[in-house]
């Protein structure tokens, strides 16, 4: 039998840790077993035994750590017997997390995956927070969309999930630049389920997370310069049209009295909006459409404010 035909029918009869399969995460009683087989004893203080097939050692540690590349790799005493909680860090294709100091810093190298990846990712590091990335306005890519749920600190201290847009060498950039990561820092004595909402670039055309839309005629938004709010639907949409934008509508319920803000009612959104209806505001919900916030008459003050918007926003 020639070298080849020898390898091949050797790793044959190897274990086979497959990602997402029994034994595919380094906690497994089969990974763990495999790592056993690999680091049960230097080979320099090892009694002689009978001679084995050359190779078979190299083979063993080459399938272990493509496994643990698939899967993630795990760095600290957890996996060298200190205990689960104990890592230090992590590394996949979708997220990266370090202990740095009091904290752990998680580095979001693929925005786009599986909420479920950066889940596991925390886990390792005997943590347990869901984070979903979701797409926002491009003014609120890396922020939290909403406030931390759930998560308490060992040391009683309250905690924010600091996050933003960092390079490799930890400054700050802009998404869409290469090497430009989102980075979210989460408390290394953090205890319980946390769960929160991180913004991410939008493809184009993707609708925008609810909550991470912007208003459409701030600087820098869709509607720049322009501002529709207390005009009529038919003296905003030409210049809607002149630049090029989809329009969607959110029919406002307004409480007796205006006394400021307002509600939906779904079953009124089909209804259609005729062009003497006014407009309040307009918002950002994709990087090609803007959706009007109108009623069917006219209030003696908007109602999205409160009164004047320009009591509220100045640009």
């Amino acid at each position: 039998m020639n070298a080849p035909d020898e390898i091949d029918a050797m790793t044959r009869t190897l274990a086979r840790v497959e990602p997402g399969q029994p034994g595919g995460h380094p906690s497994d009683a089969e990974a763990q077993a495999l790592l056993t087989l690999i680091t049960a004893e230097d080979p320099a203080a090892a009694a002689p035994r009978p001679a084995r097939p050359r190779g078979l050692r190299r083979l063993l540690l080459g399938v272990a750590a493509t496994a643990t590349l698939a899967i993630g790799v795990v760095v600290g005493p957890s996996l060298l017997g200190g205990g689960p909680g104990m890592a230090t860090s992590y590394a996949s294709l979708e997220i990266d997390i370090q202990r740095v100091g009091d904290e752990y810093v998680a580095r979001i190298k693929d925005p786009y995956a599986d909420h479920e990846r950066y889940h596991e990712g925390f886990q390792a590091l005997g943590l347990d927070v869901d984070v979903r990335v979701v797409p926002v306005a491009p003014s609120k890519v890396g922020q939290e969309v909403t406030g931390v749920e759930g998560g308490t600190r060992a040391s009683g201290k309250s905690w924010t999930s600091a996050s933003g847009m960092e390079d490799g060498a930890g400054k700050s950039c802009r998404a869409g630049r290469k090497d430009c990561y989102l980075v979210l820092r989460i408390p290394a004595d953090l205890t319980g389920k946390a769960y929160l909402r991180l913004g991410r670039q939008a493809k184009p055309g993707e609708h925008y997370d609810e909550d991470g839309q912007q208003t459409a005629t701030v600087k820098g938004g869709l509607l720049a310069g322009y501002r529709v709010d207390e005009k009529t639907v038919g003296e905003v949409l030409p210049e809607i049209a002149r630049r090029g934008l989809k329009i969607t509508y959110l029919i406002m319920t307004v409480a007796p009295g205006n006394p400021g803000g307002f509600g939906t009612d779904p079953e009124r959104q089909s209804t259609p909006v005729g062009k003497d209806w006014i407009v309040w505001e307009a918002e950002e919900v994709a990087s090609d459409t803007v959706r009007l916030l109108v009623t069917d008459r006219r209030y003696d003050r908007n109602p999205v404010y409160g009164g004047p918007r320009d009591k509220v926003i100045t640009d």
